[in-house]
């Protein structure tokens, strides 16, 4: 089996690609559309739902469960890659932990 070589690299770019990267990089930036789910009819119906413990509460409608950061330059994924480092945790971990640090700060600044 022969290994094709790539045909346009990053300074072969048509404008036509280069602005669809962008488009794809600047959609990130925006949030998506909150969907509501079809109404569901009698016939069909959606499964039943996994049982959940009582300490585990149900997703609000209209959050979203995940979150894609498109970082404005290399300083903050180098420094959370060092911190994750230094606390031998996974970079999403150490993120989750500092976001929610730091949700805290600004919401003592907003009520102080």
């Amino acid at each position: 089996m022969a290994i094709k070589k790539r045909t346009t690299t990053g300074k072969e770019r048509t404008p036509e690609e280069a602005a669809a990267i962008e488009a794809f990089g600047a959609a990130a930036d925006t949030p998506p559309a909150p969907t509501r789910p079809a109404p569901a009819t009698q016939a069909r119906q959606a499964p039943a739902a996994p049982r959940r413990s009582a300490a585990a509460p149900e997703w609000p409608e209209g959050v979203s469960k995940t979150l894609l950061i498109r970082y404005p330059d290399a300083e903050l994924a180098i420094e959370l890659a060092d911190v994750a480092a230094l606390e031998d945790r996974s970079q999403h971990k150490t993120a989750v932990r500092a976001l929610q640090r730091g949700l805290e700060i600004l919401r003592a600044e907003h009520r102080g």
